[in-house]
């Protein structure tokens, strides 16, 4: 099998060469090579420019990656701290259900801890008491703040905090209570049967959150 680059000899017939010489005459046919294309290298100046550009465009995808990174975080901690304060609401309805009264003024002999504000007294069908507070984080605490809800089941304990950042400000619903946290009627009584539950929240980009719940007490005794 021949080769594209081999040589090949032609023999062909020349009628006009000179006396002695007519005959055959053998002619060289050069090999059919291929030129390779020479290639050229970068420069150093191409390869500056050609970081200097990369350069500035991996700064400019990392600003936009660590802007998308923090807006995502933020809409995480809102979404965590919308949830939190359901769930505080939940509790605390399921809690005035199955209490037998309700009241905004502590039993008799109650003691309030220092720093906490009485905001809602339960009894339970057992006689026991169950008494919800607000705590000013501004008196010293490891909580975020400003307000957190806790849930005590003794005289003088300052109980188990139930919810995080709860606001300074006043949920708006013409209730009992303190900053953030507001029950209703108002005076609540051991004869209401019927309880509005109001709590305002911080959210991280600054604004509030307020979530409303009405309950009514499932026991018949009084």
């Amino acid at each position: 099998m021949m080769n594209s680059s081999t040589s090949e000899v032609v023999t062909t017939l020349v009628p006009y060469l000179p006396k002695g010489m007519r005959g055959q005459l053998s002619i060289y046919k050069a090999p059919n090579m291929r030129q390779k294309s020479s290639s050229r290298g970068f420069t150093l100046v191409e390869l500056l420019v050609g970081m200097v550009i990369t350069s500035i465009f991996l700064a400019f995808a990392g600003s936009g990656l660590i802007s998308i990174l923090q807006s995502h975080r933020q809409t995480e901690a809102e979404v965590d701290q919308h949830v939190q304060l359901n769930r505080a609401v939940d509790f605390i309805a399921d809690d005035i259900r199955e209490a037998k009264a309700v009241s905004t003024t502590a039993p008799s002999g109650w003691i309030v801890p220092a720093n906490y504000s009485a905001i809602l007294y339960l009894t339970k069908p057992d006689d026991s008491t169950v008494a919800y507070y607000t705590f000013d984080t501004s008196a010293g605490s490891n909580w975020q703040g400003p307000q957190v809800i806790y849930r005590a089941t003794a005289s003088n304990a300052m109980g188990n905090p139930l919810v995080d950042r709860v606001s300074n400000a006043s949920p708006g619903c013409s209730g009992s209570g303190t900053s953030g946290f507001e029950v209703s009627p108002s005076p609540l009584t051991p004869s209401d049967r019927s309880v509005k539950l109001c709590i305002l929240g911080d959210l991280p980009n600054g604004t509030t959150e307020i979530v409303q719940y009405t309950v009514t007490l499932r026991s018949n005794d009084v």
